[in-house]
């Protein structure tokens, strides 16, 4: 089946779920989650498929697990809180299979929603990797930039505090990008009348084109990293 869009009630109801933080509460109103929550995320994801391939053929679009869970995994984590109250989407590859690999998402909230791309898992071998290609193929990314920037997107990074060698082998447009240790792109709002009225998914649709140059830049520093050996 299609996706046509969220119920209108569903925002309520999952944050209800989550001000209860009761399993009895939350076998109670499960099957209403599912079919309110889950199972459109789970048609919008499949109905995203030719356009995610067509990005990365390698991409997981089994939308059984591009789907994030509502019961929260607190066995590592100190907040203890049960469920939760948002629904994110993946679009990578296989994370236990790829290192190295990026990633776009969508994701939403009761009162807002949101979408992007960018790094999914660094370390201090990729972020090298990554700063070769911003010295040698930088304005591959700038391109990607303004393609991604068409959507109102905005860059968060998260940045090391001392620049990094051959930051002076790079252009000023590249500066702030190139001391970072984490990097995504995010477009964020609360028009949550796009959820309901199925308009999120020509909004997406959009949103993966424009994105596509960004994700490929990145895929293309992981994929030379699994080739060498890394």
């Amino acid at each position: 089946m299609a996706f046509k869009g969220f119920d209108p009630n569903v925002f309520m109801l999952l944050e209800l779920n989550k001000f209860n933080d009761s399993k009895n509460f939350y076998d109670s109103v499960k099957e209403e989650i599912k079919e309110k929550a889950i199972v459109p995320m789970r048609q919008l994801a499949e109905d995203l498929g030719k356009e995610l391939y067509a990005v990365d053929s390698k991409m997981q679009l089994n939308p059984t697990k591009m789907v994030s869970r509502i019961r929260r995994d607190t066995r590592f984590s100190k907040n203890k809180e049960l469920y939760r109250a948002n629904v994110w989407c993946m679009f990578m590859r296989d994370k236990h299979q790829w290192n190295y690999m990026p990633c776009m998402w969508f994701e939403y909230y009761p009162d807002s929603y949101s979408y992007g791309v960018g790094m999914f898992r660094t370390d201090a071998v990729y972020l090298e990797a990554y700063r070769k290609a911003l010295r040698e193929n930088g304005r591959a990314f700038l391109r990607a930039l303004r393609s991604l920037e068409k959507t109102g997107a905005v860059a968060c990074v998260e940045s090391f505090k001392k620049d990094k060698p051959g930051i002076e082998e790079v252009s000023d447009a590249l500066k702030p990008y190139y001391n970072a240790k984490n990097i995504h792109f995010i477009c964020s709002s609360n028009e949550m009348k796009n959820l309901i009225d199925g308009f999120i998914k020509e909004e997406l649709s959009r949103a993966i084109s424009a994105f596509a140059p960004m994700y490929r830049f990145l895929l293309e520093i992981g994929e030379t990293l699994i080739e060498n050996g890394e």
